[in-house]
């Protein structure tokens, strides 16, 4: 399943308003319907040079964060009529490509003439490293040499001036992504989800989707992508498991299988599923998610409900499939380190 994690934040919330009007005025002046973008995410790049790119399946277009907090206003809006050239290509000839035509749509919706991303990628470039520098200085600012000190603050102060306004530390941000999508969520997903919400320290919610509902975390990166990692761990190895014990000739069925998975995992990590700080980091992005994501919104948190057709010796076998897997902190981390692919 292909997800894009997304940012939250008043600035990345601001720019996505902000490409929403340009989009409704470029479709507006081409006599443009439906609308070419499903739509838009700010998200971080798992390649750092990538500035943005547009989905064709789903008509979505993702921006960069490190664009969006480290880019020039101008760059960024290009950035995004590049993206949209790209979709507006797509629904007239069905090409996605650098071809003639779509530098023809690059044209009517206005992109500047010679823009060019690479030097928007050795700007950002630069803009990293000077901020590096501003952190190595104001480290250096609480040195016990009060020369040092003061000449630390004050070269601080000037890559600050040199760097821009556009430094937001101050700004809050959550990021998300839908980790499931379904008609219907069955109990024994359901217990998944809510294992991997305490092991991981996301908040999790479930939202309505196109698909019918959405099972969305949020937290930081690092939180949403092992969250990602270990509800695939969990649900495509408890899948394998299942389809060989049925080949066996065994009949096993799936809810009542995951909940002895889940029960038995639940006691194995018990100390890190009560751990202070993972209960905080789950506070914390809730209160994070109700902030920014749903500021005007009432979020009902709902017990699950108990699986109607109970069979204990599918239990019993999802007991010994739970017995059964590495879920210790190195496999966290392998699991990690070896799907660096997700966007």
């Amino acid at each position: 399943m292909h997800r894009t994690i997304g940012v939250r934040s008043t600035l990345t919330d601001g720019w996505i308003r902000r490409f929403r009007e340009i989009e409704k005025e470029k479709e507006a002046s081409l006599s443009i319907f439906p609308p070419l973008v499903s739509m838009i995410v700010i998200a971080p790049m798992t390649e750092e040079s990538r500035l943005g790119f547009f989905l064709p399946d789903n008509a979505s277009i993702i921006i960069s964060e490190g664009l969006i907090r480290n880019g020039g206003e101008r760059d960024i809006i290009n950035v995004f009529l590049h993206e949209l050239a790209h979709a507006l290509d797509y629904r007239m000839r069905g090409d996605t490509g650098h071809v003639p035509s779509f530098r023809e749509c690059c044209r009517l919706l206005g992109m500047d003439e010679g823009f060019d991303k690479s030097h928007i990628r050795i700007e950002i470039g630069n803009k990293k490293r000077r901020s590096e520098k501003i952190r190595k200085l104001l480290s250096l600012s609480s040195s016990p040499f009060e020369n040092e000190s003061a000449i630390a603050i004050q070269k601080a102060r000037k890559l600050m001036m040199e760097n821009g306004s556009n430094d937001d530390r101050s700004d809050e941000r959550i990021y998300e992504t839908a980790l499931l999508s379904s008609s219907r969520f069955s109990y024994g997903v359901k217990e998944v989800l809510s294992y991997t919400e305490r092991t991981s320290g996301i908040f999790l919610l479930y939202v309505p989707s196109p698909e019918g509902r959405s099972a969305m975390a949020y937290g930081s990166l690092d939180e949403v992508e092992f969250a990602i990692y270990l509800l695939d761990y969990l649900l495509s190895s408890s899948e394998r498991a299942i389809r060989s014990l049925r080949k066996e000739g065994k009949h096993i069925t799936k809810d009542s299988f995951l909940k002895g998975a889940i029960d038995v995992l639940t006691e194995r990590t018990r100390e890190e599923s009560i751990d202070n700080a993972l209960i905080a980091l789950r506070t914390e992005n809730e209160k994070a998610a109700r902030a920014i994501v749903y500021p005007e919104t009432r979020l009902v948190r709902r017990s699950i409900r108990s699986s109607s057709l109970f069979d204990r010796s599918s239990y019993d076998s999802g007991k010994g499939f739970g017995r059964s897997l590495d879920i210790s902190r190195s496999r966290k981390r392998k699991l990690i380190e070896n799907n660096g692919d997700i966007r």
